[in-house]
Protein backbone atom coordinates (compact mmCIF):
# COMPACT_ATOMS: atom_id res chain seq x y z
CA UNK A 1 0.00 0.00 0.00
CA UNK A 2 1.87 3.79 -1.20
CA UNK A 3 1.95 5.83 1.76
CA UNK A 4 0.73 8.95 0.36
CA UNK A 5 1.37 11.08 3.50
CA UNK A 6 4.74 10.15 2.34
CA UNK A 7 4.25 11.60 -0.89
CA UNK A 8 2.84 14.62 -0.17
CA UNK A 9 5.61 15.48 2.11
CA UNK A 10 7.93 15.10 -0.91
CA UNK A 11 5.57 16.10 -4.15
CA UNK A 12 3.08 18.83 -4.55
CA UNK A 13 0.75 18.56 -7.65
CA UNK A 14 -0.33 22.00 -8.57
CA UNK A 15 -2.49 22.39 -11.33
CA UNK A 16 -4.47 19.73 -14.03
CA UNK A 17 -6.42 20.49 -17.13
CA UNK A 18 -8.02 18.39 -19.00
CA UNK A 19 -9.61 17.79 -22.03
CA UNK A 20 -12.48 14.99 -21.60
CA UNK A 21 -14.84 13.22 -23.74
CA UNK A 22 -17.84 11.16 -22.21
CA UNK A 23 -19.00 8.41 -24.86
CA UNK A 24 -22.51 7.28 -23.65
CA UNK A 25 -22.32 4.45 -26.24
CA UNK A 26 -19.90 1.91 -24.24
CA UNK A 27 -20.26 4.17 -20.52
CA UNK A 28 -16.58 5.30 -21.16
CA UNK A 29 -14.55 8.66 -20.54
CA UNK A 30 -11.26 9.27 -22.39
CA UNK A 31 -9.12 12.08 -22.28
CA UNK A 32 -5.75 14.22 -22.92
CA UNK A 33 -4.11 15.36 -19.17
CA UNK A 34 -1.55 18.02 -18.11
CA UNK A 35 -0.60 18.05 -14.77
CA UNK A 36 1.72 20.52 -13.25
CA UNK A 37 3.32 19.26 -10.34
CA UNK A 38 6.50 20.23 -7.73
CA UNK A 39 9.12 17.60 -6.24
CA UNK A 40 10.10 18.98 -2.77
CA UNK A 41 12.66 16.15 -2.21
CA UNK A 42 14.07 13.15 -3.49
CA UNK A 43 11.36 10.19 -4.30
CA UNK A 44 11.29 7.17 -6.18
CA UNK A 45 7.83 6.62 -6.90
CA UNK A 46 4.95 9.70 -7.67
CA UNK A 47 1.55 7.57 -7.80
CA UNK A 48 -2.13 8.82 -8.97
CA UNK A 49 -4.85 7.25 -8.49
CA UNK A 50 -6.46 5.80 -11.61
CA UNK A 51 -9.48 3.01 -11.07
CA UNK A 52 -9.05 -0.04 -14.13
CA UNK A 53 -7.85 2.72 -16.83
CA UNK A 54 -5.36 2.17 -20.15
CA UNK A 55 -3.01 5.34 -20.20
CA UNK A 56 -0.63 5.95 -23.37
CA UNK A 57 1.41 8.42 -24.65
CA UNK A 58 3.05 9.05 -21.30
CA UNK A 59 5.19 11.78 -20.88
CA UNK A 60 7.33 14.18 -18.20
CA UNK A 61 9.05 17.38 -19.30
CA UNK A 62 8.60 16.40 -22.84
CA UNK A 63 9.93 13.06 -22.92
CA UNK A 64 8.10 9.46 -23.15
CA UNK A 65 8.99 7.71 -19.88
CA UNK A 66 8.27 4.30 -18.56
CA UNK A 67 5.83 3.59 -15.87
CA UNK A 68 3.42 1.52 -14.13
CA UNK A 69 -0.28 1.08 -14.06
CA UNK A 70 -1.36 -1.35 -11.34
CA UNK A 71 -4.98 -0.77 -11.98
CA UNK A 72 -5.14 1.13 -8.88
CA UNK A 73 -2.46 4.06 -9.87
CA UNK A 74 -0.79 5.06 -12.48
CA UNK A 75 3.51 4.96 -11.09
CA UNK A 76 5.71 7.15 -12.41
CA UNK A 77 9.80 6.27 -11.72
CA UNK A 78 11.62 8.34 -13.76
CA UNK A 79 11.70 11.58 -15.87
CA UNK A 80 10.90 14.07 -12.96
CA UNK A 81 13.35 15.82 -11.39
CA UNK A 82 13.47 18.29 -7.81
CA UNK A 83 11.23 21.73 -8.65
CA UNK A 84 8.86 21.99 -11.41
CA UNK A 85 7.63 18.99 -13.94
CA UNK A 86 5.05 18.94 -16.12
CA UNK A 87 3.27 15.80 -16.86
CA UNK A 88 0.97 14.52 -19.77
CA UNK A 89 -0.66 11.73 -21.00
CA UNK A 90 -3.86 9.89 -22.45
CA UNK A 91 -6.06 7.84 -21.29
CA UNK A 92 -9.53 5.55 -20.86
CA UNK A 93 -11.42 4.25 -18.70
CA UNK A 94 -15.21 2.63 -18.49
CA UNK A 95 -16.11 2.92 -14.88
CA UNK A 96 -18.44 0.90 -12.80
CA UNK A 97 -18.86 3.37 -10.01
CA UNK A 98 -18.78 7.27 -9.90
CA UNK A 99 -19.71 8.20 -13.51
CA UNK A 100 -23.15 7.24 -14.65
CA UNK A 101 -24.92 6.95 -17.98
CA UNK A 102 -28.56 7.49 -16.95
CA UNK A 103 -31.11 7.60 -19.73
CA UNK A 104 -30.44 7.77 -23.88
CA UNK A 105 -31.23 9.98 -27.04
CA UNK A 106 -32.85 13.23 -25.87
CA UNK A 107 -33.35 11.96 -21.96
CA UNK A 108 -29.43 11.48 -21.61
CA UNK A 109 -28.10 12.37 -18.48
CA UNK A 110 -24.56 12.18 -17.56
CA UNK A 111 -23.12 12.87 -13.82
CA UNK A 112 -20.52 12.10 -10.81
CA UNK A 113 -20.56 11.14 -7.58
CA UNK A 114 -17.14 11.24 -6.13
CA UNK A 115 -17.63 11.53 -2.19
CA UNK A 116 -14.97 10.32 -0.63
CA UNK A 117 -12.40 8.75 -2.71
CA UNK A 118 -14.05 7.64 -6.19
CA UNK A 119 -13.03 10.23 -8.10
CA UNK A 120 -10.24 8.09 -9.27
CA UNK A 121 -12.68 5.52 -11.11
CA UNK A 122 -13.14 8.29 -14.01
CA UNK A 123 -10.50 10.65 -13.91
CA UNK A 124 -6.73 9.83 -13.16
CA UNK A 125 -6.62 12.16 -9.38
CA UNK A 126 -5.82 11.37 -5.45
CA UNK A 127 -7.77 10.02 -2.86
CA UNK A 128 -6.15 11.53 -0.29
CA UNK A 129 -8.61 14.66 0.36
CA UNK A 130 -5.16 16.56 1.63
CA UNK A 131 -3.54 16.59 -1.77
CA UNK A 132 -5.24 19.88 -3.33
CA UNK A 133 -5.06 20.75 -7.34
CA UNK A 134 -6.07 23.58 -9.25
CA UNK A 135 -8.68 21.72 -11.53
CA UNK A 136 -9.77 22.73 -14.79
CA UNK A 137 -11.60 20.47 -17.10
CA UNK A 138 -12.56 20.57 -20.60
CA UNK A 139 -15.37 18.41 -22.05
CA UNK A 140 -16.30 17.43 -25.48
CA UNK A 141 -19.85 16.69 -25.92
CA UNK A 142 -22.72 16.71 -28.34
CA UNK A 143 -23.75 20.22 -28.47
CA UNK A 144 -27.23 19.61 -27.98
CA UNK A 145 -26.67 19.24 -24.09
CA UNK A 146 -25.37 21.53 -21.72
CA UNK A 147 -22.05 20.37 -19.98
CA UNK A 148 -21.59 21.60 -16.23
CA UNK A 149 -18.18 21.23 -14.03
CA UNK A 150 -16.40 23.11 -11.56
CA UNK A 151 -15.89 27.00 -11.64
CA UNK A 152 -16.08 29.84 -14.15
CA UNK A 153 -17.40 28.43 -17.80
CA UNK A 154 -14.35 30.69 -19.44
CA UNK A 155 -15.44 29.33 -23.47
CA UNK A 156 -17.37 27.31 -25.24
CA UNK A 157 -16.13 26.38 -28.63
CA UNK A 158 -16.74 24.25 -31.53
CA UNK A 159 -15.51 20.68 -31.59
CA UNK A 160 -13.72 18.37 -34.09
CA UNK A 161 -17.19 18.21 -35.96
CA UNK A 162 -19.93 20.55 -36.08
CA UNK A 163 -22.04 18.47 -33.85
CA UNK A 164 -20.13 18.71 -30.86
CA UNK A 165 -18.49 21.93 -28.55
CA UNK A 166 -16.30 22.10 -25.71
CA UNK A 167 -16.70 23.34 -22.74
CA UNK A 168 -13.87 25.38 -20.90
CA UNK A 169 -14.13 25.24 -16.94
CA UNK A 170 -11.45 27.38 -14.87
CA UNK A 171 -10.89 26.71 -10.96
CA UNK A 172 -9.17 29.69 -8.95
CA UNK A 173 -8.55 27.72 -6.19
CA UNK A 174 -6.95 24.44 -4.93
CA UNK A 175 -9.40 21.77 -3.76
CA UNK A 176 -9.76 18.09 -3.35
CA UNK A 177 -10.27 15.36 -5.52
CA UNK A 178 -13.35 14.47 -4.95
CA UNK A 179 -15.52 17.63 -5.19
CA UNK A 180 -14.18 17.53 -8.78
CA UNK A 181 -17.81 17.02 -10.81
CA UNK A 182 -19.53 17.05 -14.10
CA UNK A 183 -23.21 16.85 -15.23
CA UNK A 184 -24.43 16.60 -19.16
CA UNK A 185 -28.38 16.76 -20.13
CA UNK A 186 -31.03 18.57 -21.48
CA UNK A 187 -30.51 21.37 -18.90
CA UNK A 188 -32.10 24.79 -19.21
CA UNK A 189 -30.80 27.73 -16.75
CA UNK A 190 -31.58 30.83 -14.59
CA UNK A 191 -29.40 33.61 -12.89
CA UNK A 192 -29.41 35.75 -10.04
CA UNK A 193 -27.26 37.49 -8.34
CA UNK A 194 -26.08 37.79 -4.04
CA UNK A 195 -25.95 40.84 -2.32
CA UNK A 196 -21.60 40.36 -2.26
CA UNK A 197 -21.86 39.86 -6.24
CA UNK A 198 -21.62 36.04 -6.20
CA UNK A 199 -23.38 35.08 -9.44
CA UNK A 200 -26.22 32.29 -8.83
CA UNK A 201 -26.61 29.76 -11.38
CA UNK A 202 -30.24 27.62 -11.56
CA UNK A 203 -30.56 24.65 -13.49
CA UNK A 204 -33.51 22.26 -14.18
CA UNK A 205 -34.31 19.50 -16.56
CA UNK A 206 -35.79 21.35 -19.85
CA UNK A 207 -39.72 19.29 -19.04
CA UNK A 208 -39.30 20.49 -15.38
CA UNK A 209 -38.60 24.35 -16.82
CA UNK A 210 -42.08 25.40 -14.76
CA UNK A 211 -40.77 24.87 -11.31
CA UNK A 212 -37.72 27.23 -11.16
CA UNK A 213 -39.65 28.91 -8.33
CA UNK A 214 -40.54 26.32 -6.08
CA UNK A 215 -37.19 24.70 -6.85
CA UNK A 216 -35.55 27.83 -6.25
CA UNK A 217 -37.05 30.70 -4.79
CA UNK A 218 -35.31 31.07 -1.03
CA UNK A 219 -31.53 30.35 -2.90
CA UNK A 220 -30.04 33.96 -2.76
CA UNK A 221 -32.09 35.29 0.11
CA UNK A 222 -30.29 32.21 2.18
CA UNK A 223 -27.08 32.98 0.71
CA UNK A 224 -27.22 36.66 1.84
CA UNK A 225 -28.37 35.52 5.20
CA UNK A 226 -25.29 33.25 5.88
CA UNK A 227 -22.87 35.75 4.37
CA UNK A 228 -24.58 38.57 6.84
CA UNK A 229 -24.63 36.16 9.54
CA UNK A 230 -21.55 34.37 9.89
CA UNK A 231 -19.99 37.26 8.23
CA UNK A 232 -17.72 35.43 5.79
CA UNK A 233 -18.19 36.16 2.43
CA UNK A 234 -18.57 32.60 0.23
CA UNK A 235 -15.11 32.03 -0.88
CA UNK A 236 -15.69 30.92 -4.82
CA UNK A 237 -16.70 33.25 -7.93
CA UNK A 238 -19.89 31.15 -8.75
CA UNK A 239 -22.47 28.87 -7.13
CA UNK A 240 -24.57 26.39 -8.95
CA UNK A 241 -27.14 24.12 -8.31
CA UNK A 242 -28.22 20.91 -10.77
CA UNK A 243 -30.90 17.86 -10.14
CA UNK A 244 -30.22 14.90 -12.01
CA UNK A 245 -32.31 12.26 -12.28
CA UNK A 246 -31.53 8.78 -10.70
CA UNK A 247 -28.84 10.48 -7.69
CA UNK A 248 -27.42 7.59 -5.36
CA UNK A 249 -27.94 10.28 -2.26
CA UNK A 250 -30.25 13.53 -1.68
CA UNK A 251 -26.78 16.12 -2.70
CA UNK A 252 -23.44 16.13 -3.37
CA UNK A 253 -22.14 19.25 -2.19
CA UNK A 254 -19.22 19.79 -5.08
CA UNK A 255 -16.92 22.69 -4.95
CA UNK A 256 -18.59 25.61 -6.64
CA UNK A 257 -21.62 23.01 -8.00
CA UNK A 258 -23.91 21.29 -5.76
CA UNK A 259 -25.36 17.94 -7.70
Amino acid sequence: MFNFAQQNSKVDFKTLHATLIPNPIDKSISGDVIYQFEVLKAIDTIAIDAIKMDFTNVKINGKTINFKNSGKALKLFQGFKKGKNTLTFNYKATPKQTLYFIGEGDQLQIWTQGQGKFTSHWLPSFDDVNEKVIFNLSVSFDNQFTVLSNGKLKSVNDSFNDKSKIWHYQMSKPMSSYLVMMAIGNFTKQTSKTKSDTTLEFYLDQRDAAKFETTYQYTTQIFDFFEQEIGVKYPWEIYRQVPVRDFLYSGMENTTSTI
